[in-house]
């Protein structure tokens, strides 16, 4: 569990718990319920996974000076990994569709992910 997701679970207030059915539901309705929380919550977690990475890279470039060294295709890299994994997990890892949102071929985004041993859910 990433420190965001961590974060997240940590948010979960009693007021949130209550909307939960009493034990005294049937078990698949609390256990519907509870997954349908989870998955709010992991949703959350990764669009703030997401938002680190991108407040990251803003980071990175606003604190470049004269002093500073950057390994520019090592941030190029990076930048493109999270591109794909983001359109990856926007699309289920459907490669092609994910090649279409970011303007690219499907053998180029193909490439790209054995390149960078990029895991996919296919």
């Amino acid at each position: 569990m990433s420190i965001s997701q961590a974060a997240i679970v940590e948010t979960v207030s009693k007021h949130q718990l209550r909307g939960l059915p009493s034990r005294k539901a049937a078990a698949a309705e609390r256990l519907n319920k509870i997954r349908d929380l989870a998955t709010a919550l992991m949703d959350e977690a990764k669009s703030l996974d997401h938002e680190n990475g991108l407040a990251e890279t803003s980071a990175t470039i606003d604190n470049l000076n004269l002093k500073s060294r950057l390994d520019f295709f090592e941030e190029v890299r990076r930048y493109e990994v999270r591109l794909i994994t983001r359109a990856l997990e926007i699309t289920g890892g459907n490669q092609a569709r994910a090649a279409r949102l970011l303007g690219l071929g499907t053998t180029t985004l193909n490439y790209k992910i054995k390149a960078y041993e990029i895991a996919t859910t296919a």
